[in-house]
């Protein structure tokens, strides 16, 4: 019998910084509004379910306006079973927080975003990643 199989290919249309903290993402965000303007929201946990029955439960703030889109999100799944842990972009995990933009508005250019954020207490590196090499780069369509 023959199988067909689906191929599908995604626009990743957003510029994507990954941060090094041991801040509370509460308080993370809360830097992140003041820093940048923004208002951050906490919004429901992400829930992925991959097809070895493991969940990965990851937190996430929200902000949008009609032309562009702020989300932080927390690397590591916030249930973790003691045998390993699970992050949301495996490559990435020495990063504890990443933040993805997405628009037209000027003042989120991810290299002038990540100069000004450099200032922020608690934030210990802050890094530009180029999307496409990501082998999980799936994983941030939501």
């Amino acid at each position: 019998m023959k199988k067909n199989k689906l191929v599908a290919s995604f626009e990743f249309d957003f510029s994507l910084l990954a941060i090094v903290s041991q801040l509370k993402e509460y308080k993370m965000a809360w830097y992140l509004n003041e820093e940048l303007g923004i208002s951050l929201i906490k919004q429901a946990d992400v829930v992925f379910q991959f097809i070895d029955s493991v969940k990965l439960y990851i937190s996430n703030y929200k902000y949008e306006t009609e032309h562009n889109s702020v989300r932080l999100l927390i690397n590591r799944s916030l249930e973790e079973s003691s045998s390993t842990k699970r992050h949301l972009i495996p490559e990435l995990k020495q990063f504890d927080y990443l933040m993805l933009m997405e628009g037209t508005d000027d003042n989120l250019d991810p290299f002038i975003t990540r100069n000004h954020l450099r200032n922020v207490p608690g934030i210990q590196l802050i890094s530009v990643i180029e999307v496409e090499p990501l082998k999980s780069k799936e994983n941030l369509i939501f």
